[in-house]
């Protein structure tokens, strides 16, 4: 076989051999995508999503019923200008505000490419709470936290003591005694044994960094684990 000369300035053929596996190792190394991006990196993990307000027993739950480990929010900017990943600070500051300029969380699998989120969650002030208990025939399931938490179909409402004050007369919710923090799912579309649970592991794990946020996490009676239902 040939040998090859040595390349110019004296540098050794083993330097010139590997710079050439070198080449050919970053030319064909898998799993990348245009952007550079490994597809494994894609994505944020469970307990970063929504501002970090999933504890680990939330995080967990998201995995359990998304089947994945990688997770986007959704991006862009709300009706007040204001960057549509979710804070927990921008939800306490728009509380009194209407649904449009609230802080959203958006939850979508990394690389899923649905236009759907898993979930949607928002906290808005409450001047009042659903009572009454629930039917048997309403396919609804209760949890005793805060003053009313209940899981359906379409998702999971949660309320819970907070009293807060609107900022300006004019607000679309006046002073109130409550937080509501409503997340909006088809529960059809989850994965798991106790979608209900999962459901409300990840709602009541959010209102608490509301809530401590709020300056109200002593009175809003959101334990860190979530009770059996009832």
């Amino acid at each position: 076989m040939k040998m090859l000369p040595l390349v110019e300035g004296g540098k050794s053929r083993i330097a010139l051999f590997i710079a050439v596996a070198a080449l050919l190792t970053s030319g064909c190394s898998g799993g990348s995508d245009s952007d550079g991006r490994s597809k494994a990196q894609k994505g944020i993990p469970a307990h970063e999503i929504c501002d970090g307000t999933l504890d680990p027993s939330a995080a967990a739950a998201l995995k359990r019923m998304s089947g994945t480990n990688r997770f986007e929010e959704l991006a862009g900017a709300n009706q007040a200008g204001e960057p549509d990943e979710f804070s927990v600070s921008r939800s306490v500051k728009h509380l009194h505000d209407d649904y449009l300029k609230q802080s959203e969380c958006s939850v979508y699998k990394a690389d899923d490419g649905s236009v759907q989120p898993l979930f949607e969650v928002r906290f808005s002030a409450s001047r009042y709470y659903p009572s009454g208990k629930a039917h048997s025939s309403d396919r609804k399931v209760r949890y005793p936290l805060g003053v009313f938490a209940q899981v359906g179909l379409n998702g999971a409402d949660l309320f819970f003591r907070c009293s807060t004050k609107a900022s300006t007369k004019d607000a679309h919710i006046g002073d109130a005694d409550y937080v509501k923090a409503e997340m909006y799912a088809s529960i059809n579309r989850l994965r798991g044994d106790d979608k209900a649970r999962d459901v409300m592991v990840i709602l009541n794990s959010m209102a608490r960094a509301v809530a401590e946020a709020a300056g109200c996490a002593s009175q809003a009676g959101l334990p860190t684990r979530v009770p059996d239902a009832v």
